[in-house]
């Protein structure tokens, strides 16, 4: 099965076949170089691929073979295409044929190269890159946005539709390594539609734990503090207190907006913000916004900060979060 275009990469495109050069970097590999191949299908001539098509790895190739190779014309068609791969490999000469090819390619060129940046690298290398190709940045989700890959990929890749439960099942379950996560969608787009119901992915994703962190932040936006702190030592099996409270935050903040805007607008915001792996769960958010004012909305943020601090300087998760669920109900339970 071919995978579809990827949304950025299809708007980035248009309707004309790439030209000039391209700079697709991120620690999301797998979904950098799915787009990167998806980049090199659309730029090839099928017919004449063999002449106008090279391909290599940055460890493997010298400075003299990539500045021939990028200075050779097409033949017999309209581009030639050359595609590196992992460019943060590359040596020093290397390097600076590759900017200089960057710089001024050619209309009858698709450069295309790849990169993992090192973190907090300010190398002129990639500050160029970025400046003189077309940039596509692939970064791996935050914990939040898990559920929502998955919901996206499982429809955008695999062609089949996940439930809201079915998703946040499966990152449970899993985790959030994107290889492991896409593995385990293929296994079920290989099974019948008929077998893919929230039942069945329970069965073939099984997990070790009772709760997810997903499932537990609704319980909390939801005001369900009675359940939440009954699940919260099966959570703390698999979250940190730090990284719980914030997911609380964000959602609380995602409450807030969606009480203001409401669905639509919270999927605008999102949207706008790059945020586009939550807007599957606006409907929801929206839903459990209804249980909240602006103010309650505001003390449980001031609530959470104060936790915040509290964990990181050194106080038990457990405490910290079964005291700060505690206040959360006291409060809501004064304001009805």
């Amino acid at each position: 099965m071919s995978a579809p275009l990827d949304p950025r990469l299809s708007r980035a495109l248009g309707k004309a076949p790439p030209t000039g050069a391209w700079f697709l970097h991120g620690d999301a590999i797998r979904l950098r170089d799915e787009a990167a191949q998806q980049l090199v299908e659309a730029a090839v001539d099928p017919a004449t691929r063999d002449f106008n098509y090279d391909q290599f790895r940055a460890e493997d190739v010298t400075d003299e073979q990539l500045a021939a190779t990028l200075a050779m014309p097409p033949m017999m068609a309209e581009r030639r295409v050359v595609f590196v791969r992992d460019v943060e490999r590359l040596g020093t000469k290397a390097r600076q044929v590759l900017q200089r090819a960057a710089a001024a390619a050619p209309p009858d060129l698709a450069l295309i190269v790849t990169a993992r940046i090192p973190k907090g690298s300010r190398a002129a290398f990639y500050r160029d890159l970025r400046k003189n190709c077309r940039t596509l940045e692939w970064s791996t989700p935050r914990a939040a946005e898990i559920p929502g890959w998955i919901h996206d990929r499982a429809r955008r890749r695999w062609n089949f539709d996940l439930s809201p439960a079915a998703a946040q099942w499966i990152a449970g379950a899993v985790g959030s390594d994107l290889s492991t996560l896409d593995a385990e969608l293929e296994k079920l787009a290989s099974l019948p539609a008929d077998r893919r119901t929230d039942a069945d992915i329970r069965d073939v994703v099984p997990r070790t734990h009772r709760i997810d962190r997903w499932s537990w932040l609704d319980l909390v936006a939801s005001r369900d503090y009675r359940r939440a702190l009954r699940e919260l030592e099966n959570v703390l099996t698999s979250e940190r207190g730090v990284g719980l409270v914030a997911g609380l935050v964000e959602q609380h903040l995602l409450l807030g907006l969606a009480l203001e805007a409401g669905p639509a607008g919270l999927r605008a915001a999102l949207s706008e913000t790059g945020r586009g792996y939550l807007s599957w769960k606006a409907n929801a958010y929206a839903k459990q916004a209804r249980a909240w004012t602006v103010h309650e909305l505001d003390h449980a943020l001031r609530a959470l900060h104060r936790a915040d601090r509290h964990l990181k300087s050194g106080r038990g998760d457990r405490a910290v979060l079964a005291e700060t669920l505690l206040q959360l109900a006291q409060a809501g339970n004064a304001g009805r």
